[in-house]
């Protein structure tokens, strides 16, 4: 049964008792609260009294800043041989983040460094090579059959039932042995170094249908490991990961490193990006455009250009590259949530209740959208259009705070219509029956 608040003071403090923050210093878990109920419309001979509506501040959500991602390779299309996109300070930092204290037989930075080495001396990509190895050992916390002590990254030899596979002297050679065993999958000219990998020959002498045939690294599915359905896929997860743009000084580096090396458009969107999450706008939106004066056939800039100008609280600026953005990528909901928001901070909801309702027709499971698209509605006057939109985004996600506060907040505004005018708008209702 619905519970109805009637008294704003009431409801307000629901509300503050909703917001109030957890504290560390609890000791005991705080008791499951049900979430009340709501009717699906305003309850017949109900109807929201808009003074009390103007009173109040309803919930808007935050934009959301990253609704921008670095563009990827399709995994299919990575191959094993090339140049590295992360940098030795990105996987580093990204293992440590992992496993602070990785089991190996020298220090973090020597192990990423000698893969780099080995792995750019005979045209393999370093970066997913490691990125192999985190996922083969666990961010080197281990646990299998191999030992760390064995120096073996990515289990060579170890074909299960407690076979602990090859061991090797130190970091380097183990790490060389890993590029050795990937270069008997992929090509068929023999390493450049002396070989320390025993396996590489039995690839070749008994495995003819892979020898040098696998250039790709998803090819490696159901055959590095087994079954390895999507095995060359989780590799290429964990390198883009360690390489996502953040606000890091290691990403920064690692962006005017490609920048100085190319100087290509996405060098400048990756840049973009860092200085975006660095709240470093100014230098972000210069990226951006410098990004799209390199490709204009790219969307990515336009985007950066308004999350950058929104950010900067430049909301006239903001509100034209949304615009522009959408011209070439009409389908963005996320972009289109994030225009509404902008639209409603310059005070035209009536725009931003057409946009908000585009960005839920092409994204209807997005919960976050259904509360601006409320306050919109109730910007307009339409409590009905606002009531049905906190309704259907709380069926969605019923533990969206912002969607329970604004039905409280609305709820509490309701007030009963007297006889009188309830009458007059039956009959109002069924005179407008008759005539169709």
């Amino acid at each position: 049964m619905p519970v109805f608040i009637k008294s704003i003071p009431i409801a307000l403090a629901a509300v503050t008792l909703l917001c109030a923050p957890t504290y560390a210093g609890t000791t005991e878990a705080p008791a499951s609260i049900p979430r009340p109920s709501f009717p699906a419309t305003i309850p017949q001979g109900m109807a929201v009294d808009a003074g009390l509506v103007s009173a109040l501040h309803f919930i808007l959500p935050a934009p959301n800043p990253n609704i921008l991602a670095m563009p990827t390779a399709e995994p299919t299309d990575v191959t094993i041989a090339g140049e590295a996109t992360a940098t030795e300070e990105q996987m580093l930092t990204y293992l440590l983040r992992r496993n602070p204290k990785p089991k190996l037989t020298g220090t973090p930075e020597e192990l990423v460094h000698a893969y780099y080495e080995e792995a750019e001396h005979e045209g393999v990509r370093p970066d997913v090579a490691l990125a192999q190895a985190f996922k083969e050992t666990g961010f080197f916390a281990y646990g299998g059959d191999v030992d760390w002590k064995q120096n073996n990254f990515c289990g060579l030899g170890a074909t299960g039932n407690g076979a602990k596979g090859l061991s090797f002297p130190d970091i380097r050679t183990g790490a060389r042995a890993h590029i050795q065993h990937l270069l008997a999958y992929s090509r068929k000219e023999r390493p450049t170094k002396p070989i320390v990998d025993p396996r590489y020959e039995l690839i070749r002498t008994n495995r003819p249908d892979i020898y040098g045939k696998l250039t790709n690294w998803t090819q490696l599915n159901g055959v590095w490991a087994v079954p390895g359905k999507n095995y060359g896929q989780e590799i290429l997860i964990i390198r883009d990961t360690a390489r996502t743009p953040d606000g890091s000084d290691a990403a920064l580096r690692a962006a005017n490193a490609h920048i100085m090396q190319a100087g290509d458009a996405e060098g400048y969107i990756y840049r973009g990006l860092v200085y975006l999450h660095r709240n470093a706008y100014t230098e972000a939106l210069n990226d951006f455009k410098a990004a799209q004066k390199r490709n204009t056939k790219r969307t990515e800039p336009y985007l950066g250009i308004a999350l950058a100008h929104a950010g900067a609280g430049d909301v006239k600026e903001a509100h034209r590259a949304y615009e522009a953005y959408l011209k070439v990528a009409p389908s963005d909901a996320d972009a289109l949530y994030n225009y509404g928001l902008i639209l409603l901070a310059e005070n035209n909801p009536t725009k931003a209740a057409k946009v908000l309702q585009d960005a839920i027709r092409r994204s209807p499971n997005n919960a976050d959208i259904y509360s601006p698209l409320a306050v919109a509605f109730i910007h307009t006057k339409d409590y009905a259009g606002a009531w049905k939109a906190l309704a259907d985004g709380s069926a969605i996600a019923p533990a969206n705070t912002d969607i329970l506060v604004n039905q409280i907040l609305l709820q509490a505004c309701l007030k009963e219509v007297s006889d009188k005018k309830h009458k007059k708008n039956k009959e109002q209702l069924s005179t407008k029956k008759e005539t169709k």
